[in-house]
């Protein structure tokens, strides 16, 4: 028999459907909810709290509890078919206009990151290394680094052995080695499509072709895929699997899977950006294509620079059989990594730090995300699409005849950046959408001191500027 909170929660889910509670209805208080069903504190907490991880139910600090609809019953953008080609990327605009901002750039404000405990790490990993730290860094990463990495990993379901990771500046920089190792200049590379800008910036620079392999209903075109493996036509893949940046969605694990078979029955190398792993809104962290590769043909590249500190230019990569030759051109060409970041994010891990701040984290980047959807839903049109991620810190906007280019022309002159749709792409596809960094709140909340409430209604003053121009720009194109 199901618990008294699940089975009282269930009833208040139908009554939603049935329209007998209404979206952006007040809910009874606590107290109120304990008289109302006959209930303990402790079963109402527990109701509320279901309702609250579910998506029926949001929190308005010091106000109450209020009906909301979930997000994945909401309308979310729809994305192209296409037969792929070969194409040659290009620098994006942006690049060249040293853009940057909450709503442009995907991180996180300092005021999220463990400023005080990394601090603490510092001067700890400091004392304990000595003389180490003026020494040249081992070109493989800190043994202790890759120890607590790989035991990191393992409690989460994904093995991995130290002496197989290799520690570099960051997660742009593994997959850049890992391009090198196994490309060369001229070489089409498939990734998926939409793919992040900043990938398709690498390739272009390191003058490799792409082949855009559709993405659609949270979902890889395989067949499509595979058809360019067969025709030998690919000399290798970049694909992302968690969280993918823009959409936000996981593949399956039925595709994660058939990923790195396709990768072994065709020899064909796959680099994994694992970028975003760590951050699911669900607390649950889902398993790489790495997971599943039994041959080393997937190259998996991350870092810490979504999680902790994008300044510490963190990463690792574990090259699978390209492995001596992914460490001698980092001994070539990069000569290892500070050493004094590395003890410190080693620090930080053993200590159990790193765990409690995903933990603290992800519920934090759920809970802008509704402060977004919901801002969002408000102020734009009701046909605006907008995806549901499931973990990350962006999220990816959809509408009919909207001009991005056009919208971010004007939103520069405002001071509100933000990433157009057809930065993430090769082809003539996402004019009509454009990306957002949810890093940032924008509800204020009673616990934050002035300057942080100041700077939340701040930017959520901006949001309804971006807004205001997106509206404008519809209202002005021909249907």
């Amino acid at each position: 028999m199901a618990a008294r909170y699940i089975t009282i929660s269930d009833t208040i889910i139908n009554d939603i459907d049935k329209g007998l509670l209404l979206i952006d209805q007040r809910m009874p208080s606590l107290r109120q909810f304990t008289q109302l069903h006959d209930v303990s504190m402790t079963t109402a907490n527990n109701c509320y709290q279901r309702l609250l991880d579910l998506g029926w139910l949001h929190a308005k600090p010091q106000i109450g509890y209020f009906i909301t609809q979930p997000l994945n019953k909401q309308s979310t953008p729809v994305y192209p078919r296409f037969n792929v080609k070969i194409s040659k990327p290009k620098i994006s605009q942006s690049i060249d206009q040293g853009l940057r901002g909450p709503f442009y750039t995907a991180q996180l404000p300092a005021a999220l990151l463990p400023q005080a405990t990394l601090s603490r790490c510092l001067r700890r990993a400091n004392q304990r290394a000595g003389a180490d730290v003026f020494a040249y860094p081992d070109y493989q990463g800190d043994i202790g680094l890759r120890t607590a990495l790989a035991n990191h990993f393992s409690q989460r379901h994904f093995p991995l052995k130290a002496d197989n990771l290799v520690i570099t500046n960051g997660c742009i920089d593994a997959v850049r080695s890992a391009i090198e190792i196994t490309t060369n200049p001229g070489d089409t590379i498939a990734v998926s499509s939409p793919c992040f800008s900043g990938l398709l910036d690498l390739l272009e620079n390191m003058g490799r072709l792409v082949i855009e392999i559709p993405c659609y209903q949270a979902q890889l075109d395989l067949e499509q895929l595979e058809e360019r493996l067969k025709s030998k036509r690919i000399s290798a893949c970049l694909f992302s699997a968690n969280h993918i940046n823009p959409q936000g969605f996981c593949l399956s694990n039925k595709q994660k899977q058939r990923i790195a078979e396709l990768a072994a029955h065709y020899q064909v190398p796959v680099i994994e950006d694992d970028i975003y792993l760590e951050l699911s809104y669900s607390n649950t962290t889902p398993l790489p294509i790495k997971y599943w590769d039994k041959s080393g043909w997937v190259l998996w590249c991350s870092s810490v620079s979504k999680t902790i500190a994008a300044g510490y230019r963190l990463g690792w990569c574990e090259p699978g059989r390209y492995f001596n030759d992914y460490l001698q051109l980092r001994n070539v060409q990069f000569f290892g990594v500070n050493n004094i970041v590395q003890h410190t994010v080693c620090e930080f891990i053993n200590t159990g730090q790193y765990a409690k701040h995903l933990k603290k984290l992800t519920t934090t980047l759920a809970s802008h995300a509704r402060q977004y959807h919901s801002l969002l839903r408000e102020l734009l049109p009701g046909n605006t699409k907008i995806s549901v991620a499931e973990g990350g810190m962006v999220i990816w906007l959809q509408l009919d005849n909207m001009d991005s280019q056009a919208v971010l022309s004007e939103a520069l002159k405002q001071g509100v950046p933000f990433r157009a749709g057809s930065e993430f792409t090769t082809l003539a596809y996402y004019q009509n959408c454009l990306r957002l960094n949810i890093g940032w709140p924008i509800v204020a909340n009673a616990k934050d001191t002035p300057d942080k409430q100041a700077e939340a209604l701040a930017l959520s003053a901006k949001l309804v500027i971006l807004c205001e121009l997106i509206n404008a720009n519809v209202a002005v194109i021909p249907k």
